[in-house]
């Protein structure tokens, strides 16, 4: 669902999680600013930012970038981005299945730049229209805001009201929608005349009247004009009083992430006068006397404007005096100069519904911000990037502070009691400290203390009456009244670090944040600093082990890695840090670190620069106890030694880093490198899961490996090679079930290793196929397939191509126990050298499983329909089909040492069972129907045909299907067939040296029928014909099968005519001309020459009614 300018708990919780969805879309506006169009997919995300400054009049302006394949955005009159053409831009944010939508304003097309496919467009708000930014409606006379003239006695709202409906030039007001007016304009009447000059804009106008007034004018998120008092009467300092838009904590902005601006030309003091020459003269000086703001009089001396006074018209004085005027004047300049000349720059998350003007309470102890609030004068906003930056004023530094004004003092004495509560402080020697109370006039400067006192190792600040905290050692201004400051201890972020020394030495230490911090040496030697900046500390140890406490109050560890002598650490126990983000690098380079430990509560590591990175004597390491989100795994854990083995546990999450395409705007996914570079001894074990594809990296010191993420959601994606780096030293692989290798290629190709492999199917995102290539070459002897739950897929699970091939060493073939493996395709389980044995299982269709040069035993088992595998198997010799089983196409088993071949009685067809040199026999089952296999067996002599079979038949040894002559037998040199058969089929004749074939009248040679190298002579018989008394000439056209089979002599029976030019010449008589065959008509022959030429019988007298 998509939700407008909603701001919810849903929302604002979305805010601070670190990883975030957002959408930018377009809406196309008329003039009237009616919704036309919609762009989104065509907005390009890696281009494109949204500037908003808290300045008079233009305060919007933008630059995107269009993907325009069509080239419908090309600017033109039709087009949306022409002249005068307004687009309104919204921001949004995924929040479960909602998007929250936020407006940014209203803009004219500036400029539009096409540039091939991607068109760049410049934008402004609709001020542009107003101050000349868009060149629209120059002011081609002078043009005169009067209170003489014809408008005399009209209300400002009015004015501007009028003003925005002039015409643009082409019968098109300036501004449509109606402004958003302070209700106090409707009362107020133009004082002075404001001039616009020849070839000047109208937003002049405006500009001066909200000078005049202490107004601010400008257009809103929606496209509304709006002008709105900055101070009412009573209260000068408004924005103290707006609740906060948006709140960051300590977590969230670090020092490092803020940027100081002084203006030093800044302004404190400025006095406003009419400039009237006749009656009263009135004048208003507004200073900056704020204590909280650092350059208040007091503390930078007076500042003032160049030029020195200001002057304003006195005008009208009917409804505010002309000392008003000058006040609202004055102050309403103070505060801008004030806001242009202090504040501070930060970036923070893309937060769609802040605005300038709005108020944002930050907390940041090294500048000492405790939730203090900042008033937004500027937003950027890049489109193609997840953070904003931002400009903002401390409201503490503004010279109009509420908290400053006098309140009525309920002491009436000179002096106010200052004293302290302690609240458990001790002194260094555990005694219970007190500090006595001290009386001091109000407004004067102490310094608090405090340096001498502790708790544990606890910090501390000094908390008044009001909430505010100071620290020991500040200079504290004495209020009105009596005031009692309480000690408040902090439990801060304690890390204890062990260093092994091997003579006396002097141990330097550092704070691990610019922070409050406190070190407790192991004689018990309590050190503090109270800083917002890195501290340094040294101590001298003697030989041996020592720990050292070091507590930060911030749980900022940007300084973590200087922290601690890298020489001399061997353990860092981080177990009291409170830090839940970690953006810096932590524990690199550490060369005789054993042991390790995280903060418990960690829910993220997002630094690029290293986590344990370089550490060469790692053995115990505790990782988060929480779900920690590791951001890059590239420099997590890489390039170490774990010399006791390392086990990533199930809290670990490897997230996806995404880069887009400059070019196309594709995001990609980066793969994740899990240990790259790192040293494992032993056993590595990852219980942590991966949120994309991911390559874990093994070395020679690694024994075993177990993959096997624990929890139910979690996950672990492989890709590439997998498991990468030096395998030659795993024993073992384990990839559990909650594994992906979907996207593996030849993972275990290097390996030796005994693997155990599970495939879950029931939970939907895990393995589905044994990917290709993946055990390609692998030389163990030992891969366990489990998979749970059913496959949905009728196929079955998927084998690719290359999956289980090369393998000398395996005695066994994979998975086929397994009802989910169906099909074992053709280019799998082939080159299996150590197989002698195999059992089919539960496969259905069999195409692989090619090249087993010592496989001598197969059991074909029941559930096999298709058998197209086991080719070129030259030992194989005991074949067996389990009770006659399902089979019914048998295309494979070519090449091998078979000598009987039994046809199941279900099989339907043989195509294979070619090439086989030891074949002697063929028995054909009752359901075969199509027999074209069992050729170049040189040895095959006999064919045996079950009673049941109605297709096939034996005669005289040849193996007839129906009337087609289909075999014959390779011993068998003087060929009879019988008569009535109608076709000789392919392949049917294959004796290399045949002496006599004689062929019955009205047979077909099919292509390929005759496949002898060589044939002494061929006699084609036809019908005789009682009326001539001879046999009927040979009517046969088709002689190409023995285009390639050495011919001694045709006998047939022809008309005599043996010239080719005849064109009554048969075509027998042509073809044995043509290729250099003997050819004799039996018509023109008498019997004795018949007889003599070795004719020893008539193929008509062998008939097609033989024995099975």
């Amino acid at each position: 669902m998509d939700y407008y300018n909603k701001i919810d708990n849903a929302y604002l919780a979305e805010l601070h999680k670190p990883m975030r969805k957002m959408y930018v879309k377009m809406e196309i506006l008329s003039h009237y600013e009616g919704a036309i169009g919609e762009i989104t997919s065509d907005l390009s995300s890696t281009d494109g930012s949204i500037t908003i400054n808290k300045e008079q009049g233009c305060r919007r302006s933008c630059s995107l970038s269009i993907i325009d394949r069509s080239g419908k955005y090309i600017p033109q009159k039709n087009s949306p981005f022409w002249y005068n053409r307004k687009f309104k831009i919204f921001i949004g944010l995924q929040v479960d299945e909602n998007i929250y939508w936020f407006p940014q304003g209203v803009f004219v097309t500036k400029s539009a730049n096409s540039n091939g496919r991607r068109l760049n467009v410049e934008g402004v708000d609709k001020y542009g229209f107003l101050d000349g930014t868009l060149n629209a409606r120059m002011c081609l006379v002078e043009y005169q805001a009067s209170v003489t003239n014809s408008k005399k006695g009209t209300n400002i709202a009015t004015l501007i009201k009028d003003t925005l409906m002039l015409d643009l030039g082409n019968n098109i007001p300036l501004d449509p929608v109606e402004p958003i007016i302070d209700p106090i304009f409707y009362n107020v009447t133009l004082y002075d005349d404001i001039v616009v000059d020849e070839g000047g804009y109208l937003g002049e106008i405006f500009d001066k009247i909200a000078e005049m007034y202490g107004a601010n004018i400008y257009y809103d998120v929606n496209g509304r004009l709006r002008m709105e008092r900055v101070f009412n009467y009573n209260l000068p300092s408004w924005y103290r009083h707006l609740s906060p838009q948006f709140e960051l904590s300590e977590t969230e902005i670090t020092e490092t992430d803020i940027n100081y601006t002084y203006n030093y030309d800044g302004v404190n003091i400025i006095t406003v006068t009419t400039d009237n020459t006749n009656g009263e003269i009135y004048s208003y000086t507004a200073k900056n006397e704020n204590p909280q703001s650092p350059v208040n009089i007091n503390a930078v001396g007076y500042k003032g404007l160049d030029g020195g006074t200001y002057y304003i018209p006195l005008g009208d004085t009917s409804e505010e005096s002309g000392e008003e005027k000058c006040r609202q004047q004055a102050e309403y300049m103070l505060l801008q100069h004030t806001c242009m000349s202090t504040g501070i720059s930060y970036n923070l998350p893309i937060t769609p519904h802040l605005n300038v003007d709005n108020t944002v309470r930050v907390s940041n102890d090294y500048y000492n911000f405790d939730k203090q609030l900042f008033i937004v004068n500027s937003i950027t906003m890049p489109l193609s990037a997840s953070e904003m930056s931002i400009e903002a004023t401390n409201l503490q530094w503004l010279p109009f502070d509420t908290d400053c004004i006098s309140i009525y003092c309920e002491n009436s004495s000179n002096t106010v009691a200052i004293s302290y509560n302690t609240n458990g402080g001790k002194d260094k020697d555990g005694n219970t400290i007190t500090y006595k109370s001290i009386n001091q006039a109000p407004n004067k400067q102490i310094v608090l203390q405090g340096g001498d006192m502790y708790n544990e190792n606890k910090l501390f600040a000094w908390t008044d009456s009001q909430g505010n905290k100071y620290n020991y050692g500040d200079v504290y201004t004495v209020p009105n009244n009596n005031t009692t400051l309480i000690a408040h201890w902090i439990t801060g972020n304690e890390v204890i670090v062990t260093n092994t020394l091997s003579a006396d030495s002097t141990v330097e230490f550092q704070s691990m944040s610019p922070s409050h911090c406190l070190i407790r040496y192991d004689d018990n030697e309590v050190v503090r600093r109270n800083t917002n900046a890195i501290s340094t500390f040294k101590k001298n140890y003697s030989l041996g082990t020592h720990d050292t406490t070091i507590v930060s109050e911030s749980d900022d560890l940007t300084n973590f890695d200087n922290a601690f002598d890298k020489g001399t650490t061997t353990k860092i126990d981080c177990s009291k840090v409170k830090a839940t983000y970690l953006t810096s690098p932590m524990g690199n380079g550490f060369e005789n670190i054993t042991d390790f430990v995280f903060p418990v509560n960690l829910a993220n590591i997002s630094t690029s620069e290293g986590v344990l990175s370089g550490c060469k004597k790692l053995t115990n390491i505790a990782f988060p106890t929480a779900y920690c989100d590791i951001s890059h795994p590239e420099s997590f854990l890489t390039n170490s030694t774990f010399v006791n083995g390392l086990e990533l546990p199930y809290t670990l999450t490897f997230v996806p880093m995404v880069s887009v395409d400059g070019q196309t705007g594709i995001e990609e996914i980066k793969r994740n490198e899990i240990l790259k570079g790192s040293h494992v001894f032993g056993s590595l074990n990852l219980k942590a899961s991966t949120t994309n594809k991911c390559v874990v990296y093994v070395n020679k010191e690694t024994t075993s490996l177990v993959i096997y993420p624990a929890t139910v959601q979690g996950r672990f994606y492989l890709m590439g090679k997998g498991i990468d780096g030096d395998l030659s030293g795993l024993q073992s692989i384990q990839i559990g079930r909650s594994t992906n290798i979907n996207d593996t290629d030849g993972f275990a190709s290097n390996t030796s290793a005994n693997i155990n492999l599970s495939l879950d199917l029931q939970s939907g995102n895990c393995t589905t196929k044994i990917p290709k290539n993946a055990f390609n070459g692998y030389s163990g002897n030992t891969i366990n397939v489990v998979i749970y739950g059913n496959v949905t897929d009728s196929n079955g699970i998927t084998l690719e191509s290359g999956s289980f091939c090369n393998m000398p060493n395996m005695t066994k073939l994979p998975m086929t126990n397994s009802t989910s493996l169906k099909v074992i395709p053709e280019n799998c389980m082939n080159n299996l050298a150590s197989l002698t044995s195999v059992t089919t299982g539960y496969v259905v269709d069999v195409e692989g499983c090619n090249d087993m040069p010592n496989l001598t035993t197969l059991r074909i088992e029941s559930s096999c329909e298709k058998m197209n595998g086991f080719n070129d198997c030259p030992k194989l010799r005991s074949l067996s089909f389990m009770s006659d089983g399902k089979v019914k196409e048998i295309g494979g088993l070519n090449n091998n040492a078979v000598t009987v071949f039994y046809i199941p009685n279900m099989a339907l067809s043989v195509s294979g069972v070619n090439n086989c040199s030891a074949l002697t026999t063929v028995v054909i089952g009752n359901s075969l129907a199509s027999f074209t296999g069992f050729n170049n067996c040189p040895k095959l002599n006999k064919f045996t045909v079950n009673s049941s079979n109605t297709t096939f038949k034996v005669i005289d040894n040849n193996l007839y299907q129906g009337s087609k002559l289909c075999r014959t037998p390779m011993n068998k040199s003087d060929i009879v067939i019988a008569s009535g058969t109608t076709e000789i089929m392919a392949n049917a004749i294959q004796v290399a040296f045949a002496n006599s074939i004689s062929i019955p009248n009205d047979c077909i040679l099919a292509n390929d029928s005759i496949k002898c190298q060589s044939v002494g002579q061929i006699i084609l018989h036809t019908s005789f014909n009682t009326e001539t008394g001879k046999y009927n000439n040979l009517i046969m056209t088709d002689f190409s099968t023995l285009d390639n089979v050495q011919v001694g002599t045709i006998f047939t029976y022809g008309n005599g005519i043996t010239d080719v030019a005849n064109e009554n010449c048969l075509p027998v008589v042509k073809y044995c001309i043509e290729h250099n065959i003997n050819y004799v008509d039996m018509n023109e022959t008498n019997t004795n020459a018949r007889g003599a030429i070795g004719i020893s019988g008539n193929a008509e007298n062998a008939e097609l009614d033989g024995d099975n």
